[in-house]
């Protein structure tokens, strides 16, 4: 996401809190009840996409250059057999079909390299009985055939998730969009209604409506929230505060609401260097805070675990 729109997330995620805390204020007005749902609604499509955002597809791209090469090492060492036999028997048709290097299986491309290497499975195939005499055993064929079908099952894979994350940042965009209508043109107007009858719901939900904008400074916070048995824990709510450097002197607090998306993950892409305090909580489960500290440059990585009540209650 970019960081206008994690700024933005930020401010959402503070407004859902809010309106939360002032539930039975507004629970009976389904104009404000309506937008309201459709607002967490579009909140919680934001947060599933940012989650597909945030999916690392280096293991992916590694994977495949992991069976290409097992592949491709397969395939030359059988080949050079088949060279071998087609020069002693004078087989110039077979030399001029598999003469193949290292290089020129480098430089070919994802589905050409497949071509290749399939050519001389045929050419084994049809040989086998004189490869068997130079040491290519019927097993070593099979295993660059295993090869080549262990690589063409993950050749697309790196291009489907550029794909995947390409849809997410789209929808991204397009639900932000949403979002921001959503607020304009509706839920800005409907919390009008309470600016008399509960000016303290009034007053928070003007608070939580302001974006702070977090741009330029450092990426410093990755957060991981499991249950004692290491399942990842979504919809956990957490309240992210700087602790001033000088209690004595009136600094600004700053607030930071963010919710874990299905993989109990949440990250916050820009804090200023300091030290700030996280209190994470989810319905059934005890509430839990946490001092931490962030280093201009680095990223603070935190894996917290929340207990159930009942399992807490039992100890």
């Amino acid at each position: 996401m970019q960081n206008s729109q994690e700024d933005k997330l930020s401010m959402c995620l503070k407004t859902e809190s809010t309106c939360d805390k002032f539930q039975t204020v507004w629970n009976s007005n389904n104009a404000f009840k309506a937008t309201y749902n459709l607002l967490k609604s579009r909140i919680r499509l934001v947060e599933q996409n940012r989650d597909i955002q945030i999916t690392n597809i280096t293991g992916v791209t590694s994977e495949k250059a992991i069976k290409r090469v097992a592949m491709t090492d397969k395939a030359l060492f059988i080949a050079n057999r088949l060279e071998s036999y087609a020069r002693v028997s004078a087989n110039t048709e077979l030399l001029a079909n598999i003469h193949f290097t290292a290089s020129d299986m480098d430089k070919a491309r994802d589905t050409n390299i497949v071509g290749i290497c399939d050519l001389i499975l045929s050419k084994a195939n049809t040989y086998a009985t004189e490869l068997a005499n130079y040491d290519v055993p019927a097993t070593t064929i099979t295993d660059l055939q295993t090869a080549i079908t262990t690589y063409t099952s993950v050749v697309t894979k790196p291009q489907t998730s550029k794909a995947i994350l390409k849809n997410a940042t789209q929808n991204i965009a397009q639900y932000i969009k949403e979002i921001d209508e959503l607020l304009a043109t509706r839920l800005d107007l409907d919390i009008e209604v309470f600016k008399t009858t509960n000016p303290d719901f009034y007053s928070q939900y003007k608070t939580a409506r302001i974006i702070i904008s977090t741009g330029g400074q450092t990426t410093a916070l990755s957060v991981l929230i499991n249950d004692k048995n290491g399942n990842p824990i979504p919809k956990v709510s957490a309240l992210i505060t700087n602790i001033p450097k000088n209690p004595n002197n009136k600094e600004v607090i700053n607030e930071i609401s963010k919710k874990t998306g299905t993989k109990g993950t949440f990250r916050v892409v820009n804090l200023v260097e300091g030290n700030y305090k996280i209190k994470i909580r989810k319905i059934g489960y005890v509430e839990k805070s946490l001092n931490f500290t962030v280093v201009n440059g680095e990223t603070t990585k935190l894996i917290l675990i929340l207990e159930s009540i009942s399992s807490s209650e039992i100890q």
